[in-house]
């Protein structure tokens, strides 16, 4: 077979952020004539298609309706090569340590602190003394897949207690289906209150307890180090951090 030597893969990634940037100054030219067109490409990790990104391109696309807005979803690690590449404009969703992606700038929008979620009526909820990590124990899991962050911020809830975690658990990486069981059935689970804000406000669910330890991901925008946006660029930015703020505000009175 025939592949590309190291040299030959930054000579294509240079090519194709070339591209990019000439389609995104033809999009700025014609926008000082007074046509507005252009396109976004945006890249969404799980924690931003819940309210964050939803919220953002529904109120851009009110204000710029002549505007392409393209949704990429995956994980980080299936985002970011494409991201260099200039295929996508920008990333969303939590941010990774800085020595790990020093090609790229990564912006900061707000904090995240998941919390313990289960079904209204369940056995713990509106409970008013505090719940320990034995008693939380003894009820069954829906948690993210093993690899993740979050499933290792919910085992060290455990072991920093010195408690074995659950075995009655199911690894699940779909917040859809992880509502789906919480609704059915006494499981709990550690989310972000914003993946099930429509759940919690329609009263299906609610927040049983904090986290025990400090358990928080900050959710915010990567794009790359060199990278100017257009004027359409920076307004969608922009909305985001309008998006944030409001999502901050959610969080102070869950």
């Amino acid at each position: 077979s025939v592949a590309l030597t190291a040299r030959g893969l930054v000579v294509v990634r240079r090519l194709r952020l070339a591209t990019a940037e000439l389609r995104s100054a033809l999009e700025e030219l014609a926008g000082l004539r007074g046509h507005e067109t252009g396109h976004l490409v945006i890249g969404a990790m799980p924690l931003s298609r819940a309210r964050l990104l939803p919220h953002a391109i529904v109120a851009f696309h009110a204000a710029h309706p002549q505007v392409e807005i393209a949704i990429v979803e995956g994980s980080h690690a299936e985002l970011v090569n494409p991201l260099r590449d200039g295929e996508i404009d920008m990333m969303v969703g939590a941010l990774r340590p800085p020595k790990i992606s020093g090609d790229l700038h990564q912006r900061a929008l707000f904090t995240d602190r998941p919390v313990i979620l289960g079904r209204a009526g369940h056995p713990l909820a509106g409970l008013t003394e505090k719940i320990t990590p034995a008693r939380l124990a003894s009820y069954p899991w829906v948690v993210a897949a093993p690899g993740t962050p979050l499933h290792g911020h919910w085992r060290a809830m455990f072991e920093g207690a010195d408690i074995v975690p659950p075995r009655r658990s199911i690894a699940c990486g779909s917040v859809m289906m992880a509502r789906q069981m919480l609704v059915e059935s006494d499981f709990l689970t550690l989310l972000s209150p914003d993946q099930v804000r429509v759940e919690i406000e329609a009263g299906w669910l609610v927040r049983i307890a904090d986290a025990p330890g400090d358990i928080s991901r900050t959710i915010g925008v990567i794009t790359r180090a060199d990278w100017r946006p257009t004027p359409l660029q920076a307004r969608f930015l922009a909305q985001l951090d309008s998006g944030a703020e409001e999502i901050g505000s959610f969080k102070r009175n869950l």
